[in-house]
């Protein structure tokens, strides 16, 4: 059960602490009195909405706290504490925090250590289940029906529901690394055609390694083949033909050596002179006979151009599809051929996969068969007890119909079923689903008729019903408080209402007020004592203005609720 709850510049609230007891909490207060928010707060501890815009005005950061008195039978939550390290106080308290700054900076801390939110949330749905408004349309909500109707399951079918669970996961594990290493038997032949194809399409261009760089010089060469010939042929000719004169640069060091060498007997220092003119002159005439021939074998071929062109168009084609270089390409070639043998040599693994997925899903629907039939026993317990419940809240004639629908080749965590429940409201009519026929105050009663039979199978230690009494008056209203009150019997019951009815069957009466001083408003929490709470259940009966009489009908309310 939920003991106390502290709240620190939260939304409009600036620091206050409540507390809760055994049976039936009532919160009441003016309409933006800040009631809600209370439920927000409890919200946030079970891992909901908890942000810096939830931070009050001025303030730098906002704080929740609830301490949980557990009782003995919800062992699920030691032991999912035991698997995060966190030990259980002796008392059996809890305690949860959530922090949040205005940098964005969230703390969530269990017994007093850091949690991650998901942490928080795995034993959230042990604690509390809140009953908001909103949680109305969620019985306008089809898919969400199969959930309510699990929510009456015994031990055995949450197993199963495991189990399934388990199955499920491993199936699509399965299916997952099958697709993923060999894809269905369509997409592997689609994918040994493919690299069959692109081993071909790269050893048909019979590649080498270096082919690439010399074809490019071969072009560069013979696109330049006329200005190679004009100019080698011109040094050529300056070098060892000679000019218009008739002598060449080689004639004229061949005269140059041979006046040092007729002179370099009258000074020895000359015959470095002389050495180095004959270096320059047999060096030169080395070379005469490879420029010659370099000139000779240029070519002067447009087709070889065109040849290398398409080689290399070719090239560039596979280098675009499988690398960006001849390596590249090879590398990739081998890959291929790799992956192509793995496939080719694959069939004895996939049908390892095939037959494990096979018997999995035998065993799927062993299980979901059997869970569907435990499914149409809770749905015949489930109709007939809700439909007393819905005569208790003056919807008598009323037909509560749970239908459900098998999916025989459907694979799902939540087995083979569609549930929906349809409701026939009155006596006569077609039952239909539930958004087609209920009013706001029908749906609410079939909301609070499931609640109150799902409450006796204690799933949790707390319910919190926020405003359950929409659309309802009268007598209803009595009914409603009656059914409430029933429900704090088995579990701790929190509820906000507006409703005198309601409120008069409370064990602990909380009120909620406003007020604004110094241009701030301010929300305060307060646990009513005896006589405080007459007051307040009279200012709700509010009857014109003789609160005299408002007085008297609230402290009769409360004596015919103690009858």
């Amino acid at each position: 059960m939920l003991h106390e709850l502290y709240i620190k510049n939260f939304i409009i609230f600036h620091e206050e602490r409540v507390s809760f007891t055994d049976g039936f909490n009532v919160i009441t207060g003016e309409t933006g009195s800040g009631k809600s928010v209370i439920i927000d707060a409890i919200g946030a501890l079970c891992g909901g909405k908890f942000s810096k815009d939830d931070i009050r005005s001025g303030a730098d950061k906002a704080f929740v706290q609830g301490l949980f008195i557990l009782s003995d039978s919800l062992k699920e939550i030691e032991e999912i504490l035991e698997s995060y390290g966190i030990s259980m106080e002796e008392d059996g308290s809890l305690l949860i925090q959530r922090e949040v700054s205005m940098a964005g900076k969230s703390l969530c801390r269990i017994n007093g250590q850091a949690v991650t939110l998901t942490m928080l949330k795995n034993i959230s749905p042990y604690l509390i289940d809140i009953v908001a408004q909103n949680e109305h349309q969620l019985l306008f909500k089809p898919s969400m029906h199969i959930r309510f109707l699990d929510g009456f399951g015994s031990e055995e079918f949450f197993q199963i529901m495991k189990e399934i669970a388990a199955l499920v996961d491993n199936i699509n594990s399965l299916t997952g690394k099958l697709q993923q290493l060999y894809g269905t038997s369509q997409e592997r032949e689609r994918k040994l055609d493919l690299l069959k194809y692109q081993i071909d399409e790269i050893d048909n261009a019979n590649l080498s390694l270096g082919e690439y760089e010399k074809l490019i010089n071969r072009k560069k060469l013979l696109n330049n083949s006329e200005k190679l010939f004009n100019v080698i042929s011109s040094i050529y000719r300056e070098l060892f033909q000679g000019d218009e004169k008739g002598k060449s640069v080689l004639d004229n060091i061949g005269s140059s050596l041979e006046s040092m060498e007729n002179i370099n007997e009258i000074d020895e220092n000359l015959n470095d002179f002389k050495d180095t003119i004959a270096d320059c002159f047999y060096k030169l005439e080395d070379l005469r006979n490879p420029i010659r021939k370099y000139r000779d074998n240029i070519e002067f071929d447009s087709g070889e151009i065109e040849v290398i062109e398409e080689r290399l168009e070719i090239i560039n084609k596979l280098a675009r599809k499988y690398g960006n270089s001849i390596e590249n390409i090879l590398q990739y070639r081998e890959e291929a051929i790799s992956e192509y043998e793995s496939l080719k040599n694959s069939q004895a693994v996939i049908s390892e996969y095939e037959q494990e997925i096979d018997r999995l899903k035998e065993k799927y629907f062993e299980k979901a068969f059997l869970l569907s039939n435990m499914r149409e026993k809770l749905s015949s317990t489930l109709e007939d007890m809700v439909e007393k419940e819905l005569r208790d809240l003056n919807m008598t004639g009323a037909r509560f119909i749970v239908n459900i629908e098998k999916r025989e080749e459907h694979i799902d965590k939540e087995g083979i079923d569609k549930v929906e429940f349809m409701l026939s409201a009155n006596p006569g009519e077609a039952e239909k689903p539930l958004i087609k026929v209920a009013s706001g105050g029908e749906v609410s009663r079939v909301m609070l008729g499931i609640k109150s039979v799902l409450s006796r199978f204690k799933k949790h230690d707390c319910m919190v019903f926020d405003e359950i009494d929409a659309g309802i008056g009268g007598h209803t209203a009595n009914v409603v408080g009656q059914k409430l009150y029933n429900i704090s019997k088995f579990i701790q019951t929190i509820c906000i209402t507006h409703l005198p009815q309601i409120a008069c069957y409370s064990d602990n009466h909380i009120n909620v007020s406003k007020h604004i001083e110094s241009n701030k408003t301010f929300s305060e929490i307060k646990n009513l004592t005896e006589e405080e709470r007459i007051s307040e259940i009279a200012k709700m009966i509010a009857l014109g203005n003789d609160y005299d009489f408002s007085l008297s009908m609230a402290k009769e309310l409360l004596e015919s609720k103690k009858a």
